[in-house]
């Protein structure tokens, strides 16, 4: 059986996945359009500044998580783009 602060918890980070969700869906709309302005659709440069400020954004302690979760989200835009 859940207990009070388990599921309290759970409905903060349902709450937060559902924001992040939201903003996913923003970010993908704004980046997908993007694929006929470019000549190609990997700008390692660009990657690799999206990283960083995403690390800087975060709690140092998390670090390695956040680059992972942008990391994928680079490779989902990158998708959506239709490109290589």
């Amino acid at each position: 059986m859940m207990t009070d602060k388990l599921a309290a918890a759970r409905a903060k980070i349902d709450a937060l996945d559902r924001k992040i969700s939201a903003l996913l869906s923003r970010r993908f709309a704004l980046a997908q359009p993007l694929a006929a302005l470019k000549s190609r659709v990997k700008d390692p440069a660009r990657e690799k500044a999206v990283l960083k400020n995403a690390e800087k954004s975060g709690e140092k302690r998390f670090s390695p998580a956040t680059r992972g979760v942008f990391a994928e989200i680079i490779r989902q835009s990158t998708l959506l783009q239709g490109k290589k």
